[in-house]
């Protein structure tokens, strides 16, 4: 493939010919004139002040743009003209690399078409087409939606699908985590096999895992339509994982899902935390998780219910102090493996490992650290809910008199332990109040009162107005 550099800096230009030329064998780069520019090329990379009244882009020319200015005026030039895309200085060199390989694949494709004249089309599928066009399907097709487990062996699953010898006519088309191939549909089953076969081939030259979905449209609908589907299908990844190959003909859709923990989901996962329930926990996920049936819920939604998690897992981190450099490196680390990570199997167990390790660490801590008024504090924020604990099953748990308790809490802590525990519940039904739609009567129940009124009584007591006036004002 031909690139032609138009750049004001000859420096910058010198450069940049070096960073293509060292990536691939079968890209030639020439620094030209701008005044005269070649028109031989496949890819020009223009300095966008060159882009004057005076200069003319080679008809039909794929090209990229390199600005210092990031203005609206710049980027609507570079759209007006038909960029590809826009890189505005400075930029890392693997941005660069990464546009150059997507019309390097391409190139790959168009060039690989015109050579195979057994199977030249007359209506070639473009990216135009699948991407912004609305061109109907004239005959039958099968769009196969092929992903790798990692995205650095996406150039040699190219060319893998560019040898393999597929019994029908077919295009290949790149993006930057998933590659789609359409290909004239004769018998499904035929089609089927002969991927079963590619992938056995796969394997034995790559560690990497493919998920292959296969769809076969016969309803001559658009291709954007079809893009769109196996789009769609990409994100089940996140509920499948990879080392897959699978005929899908049902639209997928999503159902709904409220991503956000209930007030009692909230109270399980305070009193999960505190007891350092670990088995509790490991079920709780596995089961809230890792047992969904389809219709999958929306992946993101999964994500923003992960979340949820998390904050109550930093709500725990907060309370107990744990702020060390390694446990809020590792907190953040798996934020980002939440938000980031393709297949949920994994994030679920990065989640358990992190908790497990937490939950060991804060046990450690306690036992080295913790004085009376901790203990105590720790149990009440893990039992404030359960109208049945008291100040004796404090006691029992601790293995102390519950007189001798009394004494030394109200001594250290400045307050009586019945004290500390109402204003624990009052703050969390406050919460409650303000957060949630719960009724009067479950709010009460959540944090611990036996009974309604009881709790309005006390809680007109410590705020000076009902629960009811609390949360309307």
């Amino acid at each position: 493939m031909k690139i032609v550099l138009l750049i004001k800096d000859p420096l910058e230009a010198q450069g940049l010919k070096w960073l293509l030329t060292s990536q691939w064998t079968d890209v030639q780069v020439e620094i030209a004139d701008p005044t005269n520019p070649p028109t031989d090329a496949y890819l020009y990379i223009i300095d966008m002040q060159l882009l004057n009244a005076e200069f003319e882009l080679p008809l039909h020319a794929v090209w990229l743009g390199i600005s210092s200015e990031r203005t609206f005026q710049t980027v609507y030039k570079a759209l007006s003209l038909k960029a590809e895309d826009i890189l505005f200085r400075p930029f890392q060199p693997d941005r660069l690399i990464r546009q150059v390989q997507q019309i390097r694949f391409r190139w790959r494709n168009e060039s690989a078409q015109l050579t195979r004249p057994v199977q030249q089309r007359t209506d070639m599928v473009t990216y135009e087409n699948l991407l912004i066009g609305e061109t109907e399907v004239q005959t039958p097709v099968l769009v196969s939606l092929i992903a790798p487990s990692r995205i650095d062996e996406l150039d040699h699953l190219v060319r893998e699908l560019d040898m393999h010898d597929f019994p029908t006519v077919y295009d290949i088309f790149p993006f930057s985590d998933f590659v789609l191939v359409v290909h004239k549909l004769k018998e499904l089953d035929t089609l089927q096999e002969a991927y079963t076969i590619f992938y056995s081939q796969w394997k034995l030259q790559s560690d990497a895992l493919l998920t292959i979905y296969l769809h076969a449209d016969e309803s001559r609908t658009n291709y954007r339509v079809l893009y769109k589907k196996m789009r769609r299908l990409h994100e089940r990844i996140f509920y499948d994982g990879y080392d897959i190959l699978s005929i899908e003909q049902e639209e997928l859709h999503w159902r709904e899902m409220d991503p956000f923990l209930s007030p009692l989901e909230q109270r399980k996962w305070i009193e999960m935390l505190e007891k350092r329930q670990m088995a509790n926990i490991r079920q709780w996920m596995e089961q809230d998780f890792l047992t969904v049936e389809s219709p999958f819920p929306d992946p993101e939604m999964v994500r923003v219910r992960l979340t949820s998690i998390l904050a109550q897992v930093r709500r725990y981190m907060t309370t107990k102090a744990m702020k060390s450099q390694a446990i809020e490196q590792a907190y953040h680390s798996l934020f980002q493996t939440v938000i980031r990570e393709a297949v949920m199997y994994d994030i679920i167990q990065s989640f358990i490992a992190f908790i497990a390790e937490l939950l060991q660490t804060s046990e450690g801590k306690m036992q080295r650290e913790g004085n009376l008024v901790e203990k105590v504090q720790e149990r009440m924020n893990a039992n404030y809910w359960d109208t049945s604990w008291n100040l004796a099953a404090c006691a029992d748990e601790l293995k102390i008199h519950k007189s001798t308790l009394s004494r030394k809490y109200a001594s250290e802590a400045g307050k009586s332990f019945s004290d500390a525990l109402l204003e624990i519940r009052i703050a969390e039904a406050k919460r409650l109040l303000k957060e949630t739609d719960l009724a009067i009567a479950d709010v009460s129940q959540s944090t611990g009162f036996s009974h309604a009124t009881y709790f309005s009584k006390r809680f007109k007591e410590e705020t000076g107005i009902t629960p009811y006036q609390y949360r309307i004002k």
